[in-house]
């Protein structure tokens, strides 16, 4: 889900308006959406766009919130389109060529999750998954299982070689004891984004069409370290404990892209386009750490402390991941000279995402059928408006983009929101825009997968600052 989502990025001018181009088009950012924008261009244009990106994420948990913030200066968009003008008799009136790059995602991440743990333990999480093993199977089957016990997190129960509880019923001798400090502390990063080849025809100056290809490229590294504290001495011996997980995941993928553009009469113009899946290879690199530290009987004396430790040597694994085809239609308005209206709506299908050719040869049955059961197709719409006084343009837009995850889900509402509005300035040679655009969302959050866990709530705001500057030719 996380490469499935899109949240384009582009020109200051296309920020501006939500991203609501599919029928608009002329815009260098345009042509991810629909390869048929180039087919509108009448020139050779140039254009580039940095950004900067600030993030607010507030976490809920147990009562307790926590706020972080983070900034993200990268180059959103940046694109050359050239066209050919043929002749006047002809019905085909140009030809065009279209290279555009365009940010889709951004995971840069920091938030914090730090509250009360009345019910639960990772530990717990740690030793469901060690049951039914012997200790000396844990290392081939289950990593989490592996290190709780060496780090004596976990143990067998006094009558069971292959049954487990955690340090917290002090391994089934009492009734668990919780009311431990739990912090998570998130710092993930990257980005996914998409280099975009198009040609387009304009035939009659009526319809657009365009065809292209996406050459995209994704680089994710998830990071957090999870600390339970036993502040309040409810466990025998026990004091705490710190779990790193780290990745870092890169890969390359492809796509194709179909559009067009028609315009019936001169004041309206209708989108369509279609993107297929991008099939991405996809290579990862893990590893993970396990600390504990337990104070002996003799609290005045550390000879009786025991600090463990165990960490999991960095390994890799490569698989396939199949993202969602796009389908993309719009219609807009154009007032005169003066303003322009414009919406678009996209359907997204995310139950046609998979995972296959595990490096291992695994194929991922399991998974894929969670996919289905999980998520589901969403619409995303966006609308866009842009008025113009003489060389200046003012611009605005909105969008909403549907939950992904099916009824009945932990996050079935967890949808997001957002706003934009820009300013630009225009001449025959160039021109300068600047937009600010926001992206609200909230969701749920599950540390990890365990009945009696409170859920976390992270909201996150992010804002946009774009500034572009174009040549034409």
């Amino acid at each position: 889900l996380r490469y499935s989502k899109l949240f384009y990025q582009g020109t200051a001018r296309f920020n501006g308006m939500s991203g609501a181009f599919t029928a608009l088009g002329g815009d260098l950012s345009a042509i991810s959406l629909n390869p048929a924008s180039a087919a509108v261009f009448r020139s050779t244009e140039f254009a580039v766009s940095p950004q900067l990106m600030f993030r607010n994420d507030w976490a809920n948990y147990s009562g307790s919130s926590n706020d972080s913030k983070l900034t993200d200066f990268n180059i959103g968009q940046i694109g050359l389109v050239s066209a050919i003008t043929l002749g006047e008799g002809s019905a085909l009136k140009s030809l065009s060529v279209a290279y555009s790059y365009n940010r889709t995602n951004n995971f840069s991440q920091r938030t914090i999750v730090s509250g009360t743990s009345d019910a639960s333990s990772m530990s717990d999480y740690w030793a469901s998954l060690a049951n039914g093993y012997y200790t000396d199977e844990l290392e081939e089957n289950t990593s989490g299982g592996f290190m709780a016990y060496e780090t004596w997190l976990i143990d067998t129960l006094s009558n069971s070689y292959t049954q487990y509880a955690s340090v917290f019923s002090y391994y089934g001798e009492m009734n668990p004891a919780y009311g431990q400090q739990t912090e998570r502390v998130i710092d993930n990063g990257g980005y996914t984004g998409e280099h975009t080849i198009a040609f387009g025809a304009n035939v009659g100056n009526k319809l657009y069409l365009g065809a292209g290809f996406g050459i995209t490229a994704l680089s994710f590294t998830g990071h957090y370290t999870h600390t339970e504290s036993d502040d309040l001495d409810n466990v025998p011996d026990f004091v705490r404990f710190t779990y790193t997980d780290h990745f870092v995941a890169t890969g390359s993928g492809l796509n194709f892209k179909l559009g067009a553009i028609l315009k019936p009469i001169e004041a309206i113009r209708l989108g369509f386009s279609f993107t297929t899946p991008t099939v991405y290879r996809v290579t990862e690199n893990y590893y993970s750490n396990l600390t504990s530290y337990f104070d002996g009987d003799t609290p005045s004396n550390p000879d009786d402390d025991g600090n463990y430790e165990v960490s999991k040597d960095p390994m890799g694994y490569g698989y396939r991941v199949t993202t969602p085809y796009r389908i993309n239609t719009g219609i807009a308005f154009q007032i005169g000279t003066m303003a322009l209206v414009s919406a678009d709506y996209e359907f997204v299908d995310y139950t046609s995402a998979k995972l296959s050719r595990g490096s291992d040869g695994y194929e991922f049955s399991t998974e894929n059928d969670d996919i289905k059961s999980e998520l589901k197709s969403a619409g995303n719409l966006r609308l866009g408006a842009e008025v113009r006084l003489g060389s200046v343009y003012f611009r605005g837009g909105l969008s909403h983009h549907g939950s992904s995850y099916s009824d009945g889900a932990l996050n079935e509402t967890a949808d997001y929101n957002g706003y934009s509005a820009g300013i630009g300035y225009r001449q025959p040679g160039f021109f300068l825009d600047f937009s600010f655009a926001g992206l609200i969302h909230a969701e749920n959050y599950l540390m990890y997968p365990d009945a009696w866990l409170e859920t976390a709530v992270i909201d996150t705001n992010d804002k946009f600052i774009t500034a572009t500057v174009g040549l034409k030719f």
